[in-house]
């Protein structure tokens, strides 16, 4: 049930302005764009100037150079500490002639703003700033901070977040609301992901004369074919998760010859293949043990003939995350959206990893992934988010901040 208290800050919520704030930060193009050094600054400026409006407590700090994080604060005290994150960055466009509406546009038609990142995740983040300036504006003092970080690069190697986590700013946060898309869903479970990086090394040799050389394709194909039978007995082994489905193993990238040992030619034999496997994992799965069997079918592909090797390299792990449905931060959210919409919460989990899984897997922090747009529209042409979405999220992260922090001197 909402109470009188709650009513009252939520109208402060202003639904012009929520759609105008949406499309003005889908209106800056934050693709990271290294040729050009162009990537999410004026997009984190923009989220500093809201911030800094509603009187909050700002810190802009450069992560890369044109690569900054926004962290705003508002309240104080001893009691716990509530975060709102989402990132600045978006995908590429592609080509803007195969969008209907130009891709900064953030047109908005028949209750829907098309846009690239708008609903990837501008929305989402734009909602934790109106349900916070709604919170302020209501003058109603709660039992704890709220803590919004808005971070650079989620869709390239997370160094925002993971400076955010360097820089000690987790170590004060004691739950967290990833903002992204899922459509107001409760994501309670993330995959993890594991990247490796595989390279066979043979002899070049003229393709007329494959006996003098030895070819690195072969062996590559050999163990592809071993990796292949690794996902099926991880599959048998743990199951299909009730959030997330089963794990996989995906090889991604596939070079021959390999980075570094010249074009590829019709009449030379490749001395270096390589692949990229990517990883997706569920809660049980052991990424050491993975890499390990993963070192093991390379030695058993290379050992044939002494002048095939190999090298692997891990280069990222990211643990599965799981958060107990018990958990206050998921209870607040669950009975925001039942007391906005009159219906059950809907609990799901996410396919990827997020921002969120560094903070989970780095300090502990429990998370659960909430936010407006159509879970498959990330990353599309046409990329769009529903105006009612928005509305719904920026409600439900008002109440789940009152209720996961409480309100100082409301009577018990």
């Amino acid at each position: 049930m909402i109470t009188e208290t709650e009513r009252h800050v939520l109208s402060f919520i202003d639904d012009d302005e929520l759609i105008r704030w949406v499309q003005e930060l889908t209106r800056i193009p934050s693709v990271w764009r290294p040729e050009e050094g162009v990537g999410e600054e004026e997009a984190a400026r923009w989220v500093e100037a809201r911030c800094q409006e509603m009187g909050l407590e700002t810190h802009f700090q450069e992560v890369q150079p044109g690569r900054p994080n926004v962290i705003a604060i508002h309240g104080q005290g001893d009691g716990p500490t509530l975060m709102f994150e989402g990132h600045t960055d978006v995908v590429t466009e592609g080509n803007p002639a195969l969008w209907t509406y130009p891709p900064f546009s953030a047109t908005l038609v028949d209750g829907r703003i098309y846009g690239r990142g708008a609903n990837d995740m501008k929305a989402g983040l734009v909602c934790a700033l109106v349900a916070t300036k709604a919170i302020v504006e209501s003058g109603v003092e709660l039992n704890g901070r709220i803590l919004i970080g808005a971070v650079c690069d989620e869709e390239g190697q997370m160094i925002g977040i993971k400076h955010f986590v360097e820089q000690g700013w987790a170590d004060q946060v004691d739950a967290a609301i990833i903002c992204e898309p899922e459509e107001n869903h409760l994501c309670i479970r993330q995959k993890g992901v594991m990247w490796i990086h595989a390279a066979i090394h043979g002899v070049m040799a003229h393709g007329a004369m494959p006996l003098t050389g030895v070819n690195s394709a072969y062996p590559m194909a050999r163990f592809l074919t071993l990796v292949q039978s690794l996902e099926e007995r991880e599959i048998v082994r743990h199951g299909r998760d009730e959030f997330l489905g089963q794990p996989s193993i995906t090889p991604t990238v596939l070079l021959s010859p390999a980075r570094g040992y010249g074009e590829p030619q019709n009449n030379v034999m490749p001395e270096a293949t390589e692949v990229i496997l990517d990883f997706r994992l569920i809660p049980g799965q052991d990424p050491d043990w993975l890499a390990e069997q993963v070192e093991t079918m390379l030695q058993a592909v290379t050992s044939v003939d002494e002048r095939l090797g190999y090298h692997m390299r891990v280069l990222e792990v990211r643990r599965p995350t799981r958060t107990d449905p018990a958990h206050p931060v998921v209870t607040t959210l669950a009975s925001a959206y039942t007391d906005l919409t009159g219906q059950p919460p809907i609990y799901g989990g996410v396919p990827g990893s997020t921002d969120g899984t560094i903070l989970n897997a780095r300090k502990g922090i429990p998370i659960v992934t909430c936010g407006p747009g159509d879970i498959h529209i990330p990353h599309h042409i046409d990329e769009w988010v529903g105006v009612d979405e928005i509305k719904t999220a920026a409600r439900m992260y008002v109440l789940a901040a009152m209720r996961f922090l409480g309100i100082k001197n409301e009577a018990q």
